[in-house]
């Protein structure tokens, strides 16, 4: 899948709502992966899509309301485009 190699548990991504247009304002949201694989439905159990499990400690809307909740980035969308899933170098 397009984005599955971009990162592993450990590491932080960047995964953006919308691709960056000039005049618009980015939405992203990032965080460290905590889990990788199918994401499941939580009350129904069901299989809905593969992506990445973050923990989410940045969030570009006003509100910054999905700060410290998960996060669930699918590996592949309809409506991908380059650089949707990019993974953070956190320099120590």
């Amino acid at each position: 899948m397009k984005f599955e190699n971009v990162a592993e548990v450990g590491q932080k991504i960047r995964a953006y709502d919308f691709q960056p247009i000039e005049g618009r304002e980015d939405q992203y949201i990032e965080g460290v992966v905590v889990e990788k694989g199918w994401i499941i439905h939580p009350e129904t159990g069901h299989k809905l899509f593969k992506g990445f499990t973050i923990s989410i400690d940045a969030d570009s809307s006003e509100g910054r309301f999905r700060v410290g909740d998960s996060g669930y980035v699918p590996f592949e969308t309809t409506h991908d485009f380059d650089g949707r899933v990019q993974k953070i170098i956190v320099l120590k």
